[in-house]
């Protein structure tokens, strides 16, 4: 009889404890707010479509909540056209069609999640680009991109990476912010923007000497400058684009600046650098 009951209790104790696991995974899956704005593009079946496939990445964020995940078409468009400027290709590949950008937030636990997010912190407008083979294809995230405005004021997109850590990228920019601003010649400049995308540093790294492993970097921005301005900038002039090749010794050292202008002027330093 005393058996019986102690079964009967661990049977109870196992029964609460998984309806309390499956209370909580439902919930958390039910408590994404999504929003689905008006839309010449798509179809709302076709944006529910990436909304789920969002989803179902997000999977494999450790430590997050997902808490909101919305389509604005002004915001996709405006990503899009971006993208486009930066170099990327998904467009001239699949064309307008097929290609949607999602934003979302979501809330990051004490761990960090994978290490590269601040601990107890809340991520916003973090980007989802997605992209199909055709109309009638699957939608598939095929770059994610951190958005935020730093201390700096200096609108920051850094993209996923393969072969670089987001404190390595972190680094870099900061080590571009700072020859920026003690070089004299940049006076009446401002840095607005600083991206790091990897398929366009990639189409950037003309000589490999020079991008192996995880010790080059090329950190694209925009820069505006004033009515007026020295050191050879054209005044009123917004320069996107423009690019910094950094580099350092090993994995742990610090970035420098290896050469900065824009991708083709680089690669042709480089070049000629490297025949030398």
């Amino acid at each position: 009889m005393k058996n019986k009951k102690r079964y009967l209790s661990l049977f109870i104790v196992i029964v609460v404890v998984s309806s309390i696991l499956l209370y909580k995974h439902q919930t958390d899956a039910e408590t994404v707010n999504v929003k689905i704005g008006q839309s010449n593009q798509f179809t709302k079946d076709e944006i529910k479509a990436a909304v789920s496939t969002v989803k179902e990445k997000f999977k494999g964020y450790k430590g997050c909540i997902l808490t909101d995940l919305w389509y604005s078409e002004k915001n996709s468009l405006a990503v899009s056209k971006e993208e486009m400027n930066y170099g990327e290709s998904y467009e001239r590949v699949v064309g307008e069609k097929n290609v949607i950008v999602l934003l979302s937030n979501f809330k990051v636990d004490s761990s960090g999640g994978d290490g590269s997010w601040k601990p107890n912190s809340t991520q916003t407008r973090y980007t989802w680009i997605l992209i199909r083979n055709n109309e009638n294809g699957k939608w598939r995230v095929i770059q994610t991109e951190d958005t935020y405005t730093d201390a700096d004021h200096i609108k920051v997109r850094i993209g996923q990476s393969k072969k670089l850590t987001k404190n390595d990228i972190k680094t870099a920019f900061d080590t571009v912010k700072k020859d920026f601003k003690k070089d004299k010649n940049n006076e009446g400049c401002t840095i607005t923007e600083l991206h790091y995308s990897e398929n366009q540093a990639i189409e950037a790294d003309t000589v490999q000497a020079y991008m192996e492993d995880q010790n080059a970097i090329v950190v694209f921005s925009t820069i505006k400058t004033a009515p007026t301005v020295v050191g050879g900038w054209d005044a009123n002039q917004t320069m996107d684009n423009f690019s910094w090749t950094l580099v350092r010794d090993s994995k742990n050292g610090k970035w420098r600046v290896k050469g900065a202008g824009y991708a083709f002027e680089i690669n042709l330093f480089f070049l000629t650098n490297a025949m030398l």
